[in-house]
């Protein structure tokens, strides 16, 4: 048997051991009471059977007190007969249509004694072949049994049905919390940075353990929202200066007296159009992650935007010498951002571009597989080891250590931050030769 790793598994784990427990409780209690019963009876029988025995009287003395026995009143509640060695009756009170074993036996309505339904029997051998029978009851009233079965039964079944409320009652109360803190926790890892766990009872342990939470996540609220305005006030105020030496170089390189150098001043000014470029890009995925985007979400048909982004881009893609092809395109509605879907899509596509040798293909596709939109954009270049692909995801993660390549190791990130925006995942996976790039979303609805 493995662990139990739900709160629903241990929940019945605890009541069927609790179950099983109270069973053998209430065995162990009835069968005690009733060899408690029947101990007591059997010293009764034994006590009048030696009384009865006592000088080892002849037949006639033991058959007279027999008949005295019979007739006192703290003995008419116990049977008595002597038998012959033919089994005939030489004196008692009963008459038996079963025959009782030898000792000490328990007895029921099938020995044939009127009024009797359980009770102990004491059967003794004498000399000369006779035998001496005793019989007591064990039942004080009528169905005694049944009803001591029934007033053990009511006790231990209330107090089995407590211990299942209150083992319920717990577990639903330790359901309702976690599942507070998890939906505090999938409200934050959607961007929610403001969700918190209510408390509902702070002087116990659940309220203790939802405000420590709280206070875990106003710290860790803290720090994201200090490290996101560092973030923006570097790109910020790095973008003003950089927007004015770019300004300033191309100025420089348009002078009649730059002629020698302005080959040198018009890179120059491609750099810094490509640092602001970046910044640009930094800025951008921090606004996605911010979550608030979600605001502007609308219906979109997935495949239809695939398809006019891609007739937008196929210019492009051919002046660049590879080709562009549109797959499968199926309607599949989403719920999100236009503008940001547009630009994840312009981002695949042109890091396609960017790391694919000259005629190479492009393919574009949207599908709906297992309930889910899925957008694909493949080539047929060299595609990204499956030991990189983690690194091409992280933010500057370029797999061109050189940086000979265009662009600045942020165009799968802002992917990913878009997909993530969206509810959706991403993965690269192996086109064969190529790579695939494949973003799953919710479908509207």
């Amino acid at each position: 048997m493995g662990p139990l790793r739900s709160l629903r598994a241990i929940a019945f784990a605890f009541i069927a051991a609790i179950t099983l427990a109270t069973l053998l409780t209430f065995a162990a209690v009835y069968f005690a009471l009733l060899g408690a019963i029947d101990r007591q009876v059997d010293k009764r029988l034994e006590r009048e059977s030696a009384a009865l025995l006592q000088g080892n009287p002849d037949r006639v003395l033991l058959g007279l007190r027999i008949g005295e026995e019979s007739r006192r009143r703290d003995s008419g509640d116990i049977g008595f007969l002597l038998t012959d060695t033919n089994g005939r009756r030489l004196a008692g009170n009963i008459e038996p249509t079963a025959p009782i074993p030898p000792g000490v036996s328990t007895i029921d309505h099938g020995a044939g004694i009127p009024g009797l339904t359980r009770g102990r029997a004491h059967v003794e051998r004498l000399p000369e072949g006779l035998t001496l029978t005793l019989l007591a009851e064990s039942e004080p009233i009528e169905d005694h049994d049944a009803h001591r079965l029934l007033i053990l039964a009511s006790g231990f079944g209330a107090i089995l049905l407590l211990v299942v409320l209150g083992i319920l009652a717990l577990s639903l109360t330790i359901r309702r919390n976690i599942e507070a803190v998890r939906a505090a926790a999938e409200a934050i890892v959607e961007g929610d940075m403001r969700a918190r766990v209510p408390v509902e009872a702070p002087g116990t342990a659940f309220g203790r353990q939802a405000k420590a939470f709280n206070r875990m996540l106003d710290r860790i609220e803290a720090l994201m929202a200090s490290l996101a305005q560092v973030s923006n006030d570097v790109a910020h105020d790095l973008r003003t200066p950089l927007a004015r030496l770019r300004g300033r170089l191309a100025l420089l390189a348009e002078r009649p007296e730059a002629g020698p150098v302005s080959p040198e001043l018009e890179e120059a000014a491609a750099e810094a159009e490509d640092i602001l470029a970046m910044f640009a890009a930094i800025l951008r995925i921090a606004e996605i992650e911010g979550g608030e985007r979600r605001a502007m979400f609308e219906r979109i048909d997935l495949g239809a935007l695939a398809g006019d982004v891609a007739e937008s881009l196929e210019a492009m893609v051919e002046d660049s010498g590879r080709v562009l092809r549109l797959g499968t395109l199926v309607p599949a509605p989403v719920e999100g951002d236009v503008r940001l879907l547009t630009q994840l899509l312009v981002n695949l596509i042109e890091n396609a571009v960017n790391h694919t040798p000259p005629k190479a293909t492009i393919t574009v596709e949207a599908t709906v597989r297992g309930g889910r939109a899925v957008l694909a954009v493949a080539d047929n270049g060299p595609g990204i080891p499956e030991g990189a692909r983690s690194r091409a995801l992280r933010r500057f993660g370029r797999l061109d250590g050189s940086r000979g390549s265009p662009g600045h190791g942020l165009g799968l990130p802002l992917v990913q931050a878009i997909a993530t925006l969206h509810r959706g995942e991403l993965e690269l996976a192996d086109a064969k030769p190529g790579l695939i790039v494949r973003i799953s979303l919710p479908l509207a609805g």
